[in-house]
C-alpha cells in the first residue's frame, strides 16, 4: 500500500503553534490536501489531530469527500462514526485501509503520528507544503523519535499565497 504523507508547515517545520493554532497556514493548504484525500479516498490521522480539526468552523475532516477517514488511537473508547474508523497503530491502520481495497492513503498527521509511520518505515512519499512563515516555537512535522530516512526530491512547485510544495520519495 503506498501511503503518501502530507503537512503544510511553516519554513523552519512547524505545523502548528504550541496551542496548536495553525492561523499562520492559509485556506490554499486545505485545499491541498482535500484534493489528494479525494484522489485517493482514504486518509489516516492521529487522535489529537482530529479532535483539534473537528473544532474548526469552517471546514473540518467531515467536510473531506473520502470514503474511508482513519484515526489512529489507543483509546478504545474513542467514538466514531463512519466513514470514520479507529486503529490501533499504523500496520492496524493501513490493514484497515487494505480490507476496504484502497492501495493508496494519505497520512495528515500530527508529529507523534508521523514520526511511527516513519520510524516503522512505512511511508513511501512526502508532501510538504511550505508556508512563507516562521513560527519560533511550536509542534514540528515529526516528533522526536528514533529514525532516519533518505527521500529523493520528485518535484517542487510554487502555488498559490506563494507556498511552495516540496514532493519527495522516500528511498526504501
Amino acid at each position: 500500500m503506498k501511503i503518501t504523507l502530507f503537512m503544510a508547515m511553516s519554513l523552519n517545520g512547524m505545523i502548528a503553534g504550541t496551542d496548536g493554532n495553525e492561523d499562520f497556514l492559509s485556506a490554499e493548504n486545505w485545499k491541498s490536501f482535500s484534493e489528494l484525500a479525494e484522489q485517493h479516498g482514504c486518509f489516516i490521522a492521529g487522535r489529537k489531530s482530529y479532535e483539534i480539526v473537528q473544532e474548526w468552523p469552517d471546514y473540518n475532516y467531515g467536510t473531506i469527500d473520502a470514503r474511508l477517514k482513519i484515526i489512529v488511537s489507543q483509546n478504545t473508547d474513542l467514538k466514531l462514526e463512519r466513514p470514520f474508523v479507529r486503529a490501533a497503530s499504523p500496520k492496524d491502520a493501513i490493514e484497515k485501509a487494505l480490507a476496504e481495497n484502497f492501495s493508496s492513503a494519505i497520512l495528515v498527521g500530527g508529529s507523534l503520528i508521523n514520526s511511527s509511520f516513519m520510524a516503522e518505515n512505512l511511508v513511501d512519499e512526502v508532501v510538504l507544503n511550505i508556508e512563507p512563515a516562521i513560527i519560533g516555537k511550536g509542534i514540528p512535522v515529526f516528533a522526536e523519535k528514533e529514525f532516519e530516512r533518505r527521500l529523493s526530491l520528485v518535484d517542487v512547485t510554487k502555488i498559490n499565497d506563494g507556498i511552495l510544495q516540496v514532493r519527495c520519495e522516500v528511498r526504501k
